[in-house]
This record gives C-alpha cells, sequence and structure tokens, in this order.
C-alpha cells in the first residue's frame, strides 16, 4: 500500500495537504451562521404554511352516522337536503405564522419571569401587561369558528357530487371549492416531493430542507397508496400470459353503482360490491364472457334460458344451411359458415 505524499516527508508541508492555508484562517470573531440561522428559520415557516394540517382528513375520522349527532338522524328533513355526514372534505382553518410563533415565545418569557419571582420574591416584580394583539387574536379565533359553522351549513344543505349543486356552489360560495382544491393540490404535491426524494435521493439544497423537516416531523402529509392487487413477478409465464391482463369484471353480470369505489364523501361501508345490481335480464345483461361468446359463435347446442322472447328454445335440428332451429325463432347456423363441426 502506496504512503501518503504527506507521510513520506516530500513535497509540500502536511498543512497545505489539508488545506490549512490563510485562505481558511479566522479572522477575528468566529464566522457564525447567523444568516443559515435565519433563512432555515424562515424555509421552516413558509413549510409549514404550505402543508398545514387540514381539519376533517380523507380518512373521515370525524364520521358521525352512528354515534346520534349526524343530519342521519333528523326526522322530517326535506329530501333535497345533504344527509350524507361524509360530505366534509379536508380544508385548513388555522396555520402556524411569525405572530403566533413571537405569542408563544412570548407566554414561555412570562413563564419563566414568573418562576423567577416565585424563587425570588425580593426581587424586582416584573409586569406584562394583556395588549391589542391578544384581544384581537382572541376575535380572529371567533370569527374563523363562525366560518366552520358557516360551512357545515352549506354543507348540509349542498352535496357537491350532485347534478348541478357544483355549479351552485362556484356561482354562490365559490370560495367553498377553492379553498378545498388547494388543499387536495397541496396534498398531492407533498406525496409527489416526499415520494421523489426518497426514491432518487436529495439533489437540490431545497430537496435536503424539505427531507429534514419531514423526517423531523415539522411537516407532514399523505403518501400515494398502492391498493392494486399483488402480482408474483418471480414466474415469468404467469406475468406474459394473456390472461393476466383480462379486464376485471368486464363480463360480470353484476354493475357498481356511481361512486362504489369512492374513497371520499358518501361511499358503501360493506366495500365495492354492497353498490350493485344484477344485470341479469338486462339488454345483453349475461353470457358476456369471452367462452360464452365464442360459444354463442360456433357451439349450436349453447341455448339461451327459455321463455326469453327471440332466444332459441328446445332441442335443434339443423335442417340445412341458413335454417332455424325446431321449435325456435333465431339461426343456428349462418349462412357465411356452413360448416358446423368446425375446430379450434
Amino acid at each position: 500500500m502506496p504512503v501518503q505524499e504527506a507521510m513520506q516527508g516530500t513535497g509540500s508541508s502536511v498543512g497545505n495537504t489539508m488545506n490549512m492555508g490563510g485562505q481558511h484562517a479566522r479572522l477575528g470573531a468566529p464566522n457564525l451562521p447567523t444568516q443559515q440561522a435565519a433563512n432555515m428559520a424562515a424555509m421552516n415557516m413558509a413549510a409549514r404554511k404550505h402543508f398545514v394540517t387540514p381539519a376533517g382528513d380523507y380518512n373521515n375520522e370525524n364520521r358521525r352516522n352512528d354515534d346520534g349527532r349526524g343530519r342521519k338522524n333528523i326526522p322530517d328533513l326535506p329530501y333535497y337536503y345533504n344527509n350524507n355526514d361524509d360530505s366534509s372534505y379536508p380544508v385548513p382553518y388555522a396555520a402556524p405564522s411569525e405572530q403566533k410563533e413571537n405569542m408563544l415565545v412570548r407566554s414561555a418569557v412570562r413563564d419563566a419571569a414568573a418562576a423567577e419571582n416565585q424563587r425570588n420574591p425580593d426581587g424586582v416584580m416584573r409586569t406584562d401587561p394583556i395588549t391589542d394583539e391578544e384581544v384581537n387574536y382572541v376575535k380572529s379565533m371567533a370569527a374563523m369558528a363562525e366560518v366552520a359553522k358557516f360551512d357545515d351549513y352549506v354543507e348540509s344543505f349542498i352535496d357537491p357530487r350532485q347534478p348541478g349543486n357544483m355549479k351552485w356552489l362556484m356561482n354562490v360560495y365559490p370560495e367553498y371549492v377553492e379553498r378545498r382544491l388547494q388543499q387536495a393540490h397541496t396534498d398531492y404535491e407533498y406525496a409527489l416531493r416526499n415520494q421523489m426524494i426518497d426514491m432518487w435521493g436529495i439533489n437540490t439544497p431545497e430537496d435536503l430542507m424539505f427531507k429534514y423537516m419531514v423526517d423531523q416531523g415539522q411537516i407532514t402529509g399523505p403518501a400515494l397508496r398502492n391498493e392494486r392487487p399483488k402480482l408474483d413477478y418471480s414466474y415469468t409465464p404467469g406475468v406474459l400470459s394473456v390472461f393476466n391482463f383480462q379486464k376485471p369484471g368486464a363480463a360480470s353480470n353484476q354493475l357498481r353503482l356511481p361512486f362504489a369505489s369512492a374513497k371520499h364523501g358518501k361511499r358503501p361501508e360493506g366495500g365495492v360490491d354492497s353498490w350493485s345490481i344484477d344485470r341479469t335480464g338486462r339488454p345483453l345483461g349475461s353470457g358476456n364472457t369471452y367462452g360464452e361468446l365464442a360459444q354463442g359463435m360456433y357451439n349450436t347446442q349453447q341455448r339461451p334460458r327459455d321463455g326469453i322472447p327471440g332466444s332459441l328454445s328446445g332441442t335443434p335440428t339443423i335442417a340445412g344451411t341458413g335454417t332455424q332451429a325446431a321449435g325456435g325463432t333465431g339461426f343456428i347456423r349462418s349462412a357465411m359458415r356452413p360448416n358446423a363441426g368446425m375446430r379450434a
């Protein structure tokens, strides 16, 4: 193993090798990171304002369907009222601010001063009168509570998912929609940025500060969830097989109703299939698998249900090309396909 140049006693000095020359020498007082501290505090406050935790998160933890406080439990409400107690979408009513930080620090200083007076009662008594800033802050709290109450009032009347209601809201109370759209965009911004940093690493100073605040729990947000079915990618024929790419539920007789898969607002509590109907007996309502359709083309023995107008019934007898089945109303062999016994 070769010996380092600085250890050989030749060439430049150890000090120069370690870049300890005059260009890095301290001149007088230390170079404190005062500006960096101010910048980090400003970035931290801006991020906490932007990624604030909203009220009424997507999980609907405050669902009121079964505890007796929801609108569903009020008798004789008009039918057009919104009795969906899950229609509150995430929106912030409070956020961090420089004013609140100052009030927190001031409260801490008051506590410290009070503790000092208790330890030294003969010392100088320090007073800190209540200011207009504190009075105005309490007023702002009451005003914000009134806005939240007003939003609940609007939600009790309007369900934005119902046809026409969104247009009404945009004409009468557009701020209600705008604030909730902003929250949705912000949540996905957080989820995407955090995922990209986790996958590809920290590549900019902004990435570094963002991940620092996430890791310290100073900002939080949602993560994109993968609810796709698990797939064993270790078995090549199974992954690449055409049967792995069948459209789920395409041939089912069940029809899931609108919003059966909803994750927000009113949604089925028993799973997606609890909001579904059976289409058997409806136009083209059954027999829709590829196998059934192929059998319907070539297999003359496959029969639709008896008693349905226009369907084949009874036991068919082949009288010739393009003839009808005995006792039925449909053709059992196509004139374009005279060979009934064709093979795959």
